[in-house]
């Protein structure tokens, strides 16, 4: 280090600078031996803060560049080179640094909040890294920063507006500012996923990346090795929201339209979660097994969403539907995930874990549901093409001509119109509901053999006894509901019929006949 990049030397500049401020091209000159000498010899960064001077002057210089960022003239744009030297310097002093950091934030970070926000609206900033960085790997700085920050962005919806940048590197940026900020934090976790300005960034972040699905490949969340770094960088935070207990918070404080089971940035969080739960290590940690009621709960919900008014016009005029059925499917993928894992553990374990055993038993609470689904599903599917009768024996040759008639299609007014309909555009999907469906009830009602505590076997096949009599009580519930549904439709005497079985009254302890409640009495 020569004497002209001394500390001294570097607090006289700011100072000087500060005090008449000279063009944009001149601070970024004379801050650049400053700079390699950072690169060079990490002492400095101890060796340029350790004076009362330094911070003060680095923040007026900050103001001054901010000010001139926020004026309304061509000194606006010329700021810019000045402001990105300016935080580039800020990285070089923070990184690997708690007690700059923590400098940073009490003198420079009002002044960077300031830029970014003018930023945001007047052109993307040249180096977006510097706000992530002055808390990365200081979790002190952390616990106090991010919760100021979800206050402030409440007004100032700062993260929100950087997450709506066309830059690469903006966007880049402020995912790993959120990561690291709720990286092994419940706390923080929670607060990212419930608080009204965190569940707002959660909603921006998943509408970012709700597009790049198709664009990866099928194992990409299972071997985590992605075609997008922020694609990677949204899985890990959905995937923190996790491991720290938070994410079933998350999914339930987000804000719904009237109407609609389930949004857009649900079903990607749903889709992070199917990827994360794809590994049996992590489908049988303690945070995912607690995750099994969320499921059955979400899944009876998007069920009856789905079923309770399944009439042509109805389901015509929802359009939320599409998104309901996704929901579902991924649902169920979730909840296999987490079974095939048990029976695997099951297999090998010489003691279940009781969160095993319970995640285990309230997954057959689900079975209902399921149930209903199928039955459901198999009203969606197209009729089975009749069989071809064989040709007798006393069948004639076929005649060309005739032949080639024949093969010409009819007139549209000739046409046969006991023809089964064309199987709609989304017969894939249900058979895929159908397949995991099916996946599902197998996997509730299996026991492998296993070398556990006597208790636990007793529990396992109690568990097994309860699934398959649900599915034997579903089951026929199901085909009674179709029946009495058949029976009524379009026959106006048995629908009167039925109305005249409802009750008139009912009976008190005593015998005395009573009115009915007010829901129940006929208008």
């Amino acid at each position: 280090m020569t004497s002209s990049e001394s500390p001294e030397a570097l607090v006289q500049l700011l100072e000087r600078y500060a005090e008449d401020p000279a063009s944009s091209a001149s601070l970024v000159e004379q801050l650049r031996p400053f700079r390699l000498a950072l690169r060079s010899t990490s002492d400095l960064r101890t060796a340029y803060t350790a004076g009362d001077e330094f911070w003060p002057a680095f923040a007026r210089v900050w103001k001054v560049e901010a000010d001139r960022l926020a004026a309304a003239s061509s000194d606006a744009e010329a700021a810019i080179p000045a402001i990105a030297a300016l935080a580039g310097f800020t990285l070089s002093l923070c990184t690997h640094s708690p007690q700059n950091q923590t400098a940073a934030v009490a003198t420079v970070e009002p002044q960077l909040r300031r830029v970014l926000l003018e930023a945001s609206s007047f052109v993307n900033l040249q180096d977006p890294k510097s706000m992530a960085n002055l808390v990365t790997a200081n979790p002190d700085l952390a616990a106090s920063y991010f919760p100021e920050r979800l206050r402030l962005e409440e007004n100032d919806k700062l993260l929100q507006r950087l997450l709506a940048s066309p830059d690469h590197g903006t966007l880049h940026a402020i995912l790993i500012f959120i990561l690291n900020s709720i990286h092994g934090d419940p706390e923080r976790a929670h607060l990212l996923g419930t608080s009204k300005a965190g569940a707002e960034v959660l909603d921006r972040i998943m509408i970012v990346v709700g597009t790049m699905f198709e664009d990866e490949k099928a194992d990409a969340m299972t071997q985590e090795h992605f075609t997008s770094d922020l694609f990677g960088l949204s899985f890990f935070i959905v995937q923190q929201l996790v491991r720290q207990g938070a994410f079933e918070a998350a999914y339930e404080a987000h804000a719904l339209m009237p109407g609609y089971a389930i949004s857009p940035t649900l079903v990607t969080l749903l889709k992070f979660l199917d990827g994360h739960l794809s590994l049996s290590a992590h489908a049988t940690s303690p945070s995912s097994l607690a995750l099994v009621p969320f499921l059955v709960r979400q899944l009876d919900h998007l069920t009856n969403s789905l079923i309770d008014d399944n009439s042509t016009q109805a389901r015509g005029r929802d359009a939320a539907d599409a998104g309901t059925f996704q929901g579902v499917v991924l649902i169920l993928h979730c909840l296999c995930s987490i079974g095939l894992a048990l029976e695997q553990e099951e297999e090998v374990a010489s003691e279940i874990a009781p969160d095993q055993v319970e995640a285990s038993e309230k997954m057959v609470e689900g079975i209902e549901s399921v149930v209903r689904l199928l039955g459901f599903a198999q009203t969606l599917m197209p009729p089975p093409t009749a069989r071809p009768a064989p040709p007798s024996a006393d069948d004639s040759p076929p005649h060309p001509a005739k032949d080639a008639a024949s093969a010409r299609p009819p007139p549209a007014a000739a046409a046969d119109s006991s023809l089964p309909p064309t199987a709609p555009e989304g017969t894939a999907a249900i058979a895929q509901l159908q397949r995991t469906s099916v996946q599902f009830l197998g996997i509730a009602s299996f026991a492998s053999p296993s070398s556990s505590t006597a208790a636990a076997a007793k529990r396992i096949q109690a568990r097994v006894k309860a699934a398959q009599d649900r599915v034997r009580v579903a089951a026929m519930r199901e085909h009674a509901l179709f029946t009495i549904r058949n029976l009524l439709k379009n026959n106006q005497e048995n629908q009167d019929f039925v109305e005249a079985l409802k009750p008139q009254y009912r009976v008190g302890q005593n015998g005395e006949l009573m009115d009915l409640p007010p829901a129940l009495r006929k208008s």
